[in-house]
């Protein structure tokens, strides 16, 4: 890596303010940059066809203002079951949408996606494909709904970041899979706690802890041609593609508390391992780590992928005058809400902020942003979103996590920064 690609993590700070400021200030035509006409539909390849990509393709055309007409896939058996018919309430895109000429199958099925005369792209492949996809798309001047995590290791990392810039000096609307910021209760509980609500923040915890997953999902190796053709099937359990499930599932954790926190972490250290889960691929069934914010605020984070462990999917900062507490929910935001401090003589906690319900789909949200981004139809700061800056800082700070636990050592942010270990496929 060149030492003038090498971005610190001061650098990261100042980079996200800019990139908030540009996206707020800059004013131009929909029709003259935007990709499409103003007030037409939005048209989109889309790269990916597994779960995750089902439903955000689908999502995407329920907003009446976007249909999916490329698809691309590394397997055959995908792009049949993306074409066929609708049948009941199954929540997937239109295939009476998908031009016959613009189905493009293999490991360089991107390619065809990029050289369609589409205006966006959907990119929900396997995450270690993600940054080569989000360059080329880039090139390609397509507009990006790109799922996260944004890549797998540090070199990705840089990739995307760069490329990312380029799409902010071309206009391109950039959306990144971190649904919780388009959640209505979140961006309250934010504009809350930059108020003051919590006061001097003290601490934060967060968690992503389950079951295992996937377990009727897993294939035999003989029952594949090649070791690449089961490893990307088989793509969670395998870092080069997955980056550990604390980078493809965590880093919705870390986004929300660098997002309330309005600040990046300056080290890590924890631990991890393979306790259970030793039947299928590489990664870890449990990590526990500590992040080191400035001002002396400290980060738990703890992921659990066992069958039988207590399951916890949430987020705490607490203040010396507040609390925020989060809690998932299916589809929705769950719970988010702000309490504060409770006095000796107070019967009750005193409720600042809460949201408990279903309405405030943070999934569903995310799709008509995205679109309206991109038709030049958002408002005040989601009139042109990027979300590159942050989107990136969040896949950082996982890949951190992940060496840390790796390695049972402390290490910085600039110390990993700096670096440029890849994860590459190892072969038959």
């Amino acid at each position: 890596m060149k030492k003038k690609d090498l971005v610190s993590r001061r650098t990261f700070v100042k980079g996200t303010a800019a990139a908030t400021a540009a996206s707020t200030l800059t004013i131009v035509k929909a029709e003259s940059v935007r990709g499409t006409q103003a007030n037409s539909m939005l048209e989109i390849g889309w790269i990916g066809l597994g779960g995750q990509g089902t439903r955000d393709a689908y999502l995407l055309e329920k907003t009446g203002k976007a249909k999916i007409v490329a698809i691309a896939d590394y397997f055959q058996y995908r792009l049949d079951n993306a074409r066929k018919p609708v049948e009941g309430n199954q929540q997937r895109p239109n295939p009476n949408n998908f031009d016959p000429k613009k189905v493009f199958l293999g490991i360089d099925a991107y390619k065809g996606i990029m050289e369609s005369k589409v205006d966006a792209v959907l990119m929900v492949t396997p995450p270690g494909f993600r940054p080569e996809h989000f360059k080329a798309a880039v090139a390609a001047k397509k507009h990006i709904f790109a799922e996260k995590p944004l890549a797998v290791d540090v070199p990705g990392c840089h990739i995307v970041m760069e490329a990312g810039e380029k799409a902010k000096a071309n206009n391109l609307s950039v959306v990144v899979g971190l649904q919780r910021h388009y959640s209505k209760a979140y961006r309250a509980c934010k504009k809350l706690i930059d108020d003051g609500a919590l006061g001097t923040i003290v601490m934060a915890h967060s968690a992503w802890d389950m079951g295992d997953l996937w377990k009727d999902r897993r294939g035999k190796r003989s029952d594949w041609k090649t070791q690449m053709d089961y490893e990307v099937e088989h793509w969670y359990f395998f870092k080069w593609l997955c980056g550990d499930h604390i980078v493809e599932q965590s880093i919705h954790n870390m986004d929300v508390i660098n997002w309330m926190l309005g600040s990046l972490p300056t080290k890590a250290y924890g631990s991890g391992g393979r306790l259970v889960r030793k039947d299928i691929g590489e990664i870890y069934d449990h990590f526990n780590l500590i992040y080191e914010y400035p001002n002396q605020v400290l980060l738990n984070h703890s992921c659990v992928q066992i069958d039988g462990v207590r399951g916890d999917v949430s987020e705490t900062i607490r203040g010396t005058k507040g609390t925020f507490t989060t809690t998932a929910g299916r589809g929705g935001t769950g719970g988010a809400r702000i309490e504060g401090s409770r006095g000796r003589r107070d019967n009750e906690t005193p409720m600042i902020y809460a949201y408990e319900g279903t309405d405030d789909r943070h999934y569903d949200q995310e799709a008509e942003f995205f679109v309206n981004s991109v038709l030049g139809k958002g408002e005040g700061q989601d009139k042109y979103r990027n979300d590159t800056k942050y989107g990136v800082e969040s896949t950082f700070m996982s890949i951190l996590g992940r060496e840390a636990a790796y390695r049972r050592e402390c290490i910085g942010w600039d110390e990993l920064w700096n670096s440029n270990k890849r994860l590459t496929f190892k072969g038959d």
